[in-house]
């Protein structure tokens, strides 16, 4: 127990010796060297009585790469505890080199160790696993960030809903770098995906939909000029999926049909014709459909009120435009009646951008009558 207890810490003395690779500016070449030494040579020696000669070990061992996988794999699982956490370790380091995507080699090696159990190996190497999470999400976030890609906390609308939800966007300040996004597989704890634009493509949406935790699409102001409909089939579970100014066709809403949408389908200024709306409808039975034509009238009311009374005016909406007031109780769409906040949504979902209506409202028991072009909503 003794002995244990002394050379215990060298593992750790390990990872904090040897530069991560992975990191941008990090030299992948640890120990320039014309040692001649075989890579057998320092695998024993990986097992030294000698603190140095265990070190030199380790840092030559990198410098095989991939050659060196297998034979530390081996050695992990040899039982003696000190040796398996010092070839886990070099594992671990050989992994936080490769590629985002690259779940062979070091990575590979980890991952099986892990499938077998309760064994020292395997909970060593679950844990240096956690780590190359944690240190490839680091590396995903800068990756990201450098090419454009918005992530964080944001506010933004689907369907009517104001939400402020961590998400990632893709928009027009992506600089277009395909490979960035192959790093987005390591973001975590990300629901909310949206893009936008020409952002809009079969290769950005495959690299979407590979984020573990992604359960809402949102594809906005674009025109599908690639399939996008099979990355999204590759989802095991779609919460909600919104098309918000995104002309869609017949043929469009019957890949949509077969997608995995489990909560709600937004249908907003598509130019889908009705008749594929209600062939969704019918399809997809249980499913929330929300199907409008993308005219924007800019108030926020109450749901649970008697009556449709404007809460709030969107800044610069058609309805702050046109002069109406927060405490405006909207009585009357085009002549239709408007008796709560859901019969004003209806109203105004059916008609287009730019469309004209009539709006009869009360403002403190006076009745008046204004006329006001509907507009798009706005994406932030």
């Amino acid at each position: 127990m003794l002995q244990h207890h002394v050379r215990w810490p060298r593992v750790f003395f390990l990872a904090a010796f040897v530069a991560f690779p992975g990191r941008a500016g990090a030299d992948d070449t640890v120990i320039p060297s014309t040692d001649v030494k075989p890579l057998e040579y320092w695998i024993e020696q990986l097992d030294s009585d000698q603190f140095l000669q265990r070190q030199t070990a380790s840092q030559r061992l990198l410098n095989f790469g991939d050659e060196a996988v297998q034979p530390l794999a081996n050695v992990a699982t040899r039982g003696q505890l000190e040796l398996t956490e010092r070839a886990i370790a070099v594992l671990q380091l050989l992994a936080i080199k490769q590629t985002p995507d690259d779940e062979s080699g070091a990575y590979g090696a980890l991952a099986k160790l892990v499938e077998q159990g309760g064994g020292s190996a395997s909970l060593r190497a679950r844990s240096s696993m956690e780590v190359i999470r944690r240190e490839r999400e680091q590396q995903a976030i800068e990756r990201l960030s450098n090419a454009g890609v918005k992530l964080g906390f944001r506010e933004f609308v689907i369907d009517s809903r104001s939400m402020n939800e961590n998400l990632v966007l893709i928009d027009s300040n992506w600089n277009g770098d395909l490979e960035a996004l192959r790093w987005l597989k390591w973001i975590s704890g990300v629901a909310y995906g949206v893009v936008q634009g020409t952002a809009v493509n079969h290769d950005v949406i495959e690299s979407l939909v590979r984020m573990p935790d992604l359960r809402t699409v949102v594809i906005r102001e674009a025109k599908i000029d690639s399939d996008i409909f099979t990355p999204l089939s590759k989802m095991m579970r779609i919460d909600e999926l919104e098309f918000r100014y995104v002309p869609l066709t017949p043929s469009d809403a019957e890949k949509i049909a077969t997608l995995p949408i489990r909560v709600q389908l937004g249908l907003m200024g598509t130019n889908l014709p009705l008749e594929s709306a209600k062939m969704l409808r019918e399809t997809m039975p249980g499913l929330n459909i929300v199907y409008k034509q993308g005219g924007f009238l800019g108030v926020k009311c109450n749901n649970f009120s008697p009556v449709c009374q404007i809460d709030s005016l969107v800044d610069g909406g058609a309805a702050q435009r046109a002069g109406l007031e927060p405490g405006d109780v909207i009585e009357r769409i085009d002549g239709v009646r408007i008796a709560k906040f859901e019969d004003l949504q209806m109203q105004i979902g059916s008609h287009l951008p730019e469309d004209e209506i009539e709006i009869e409202y009360d403002r403190r028991g006076e009745k008046s009558k204004v006329k006001l072009k509907l507009m798009r909503m706005a994406t932030e």
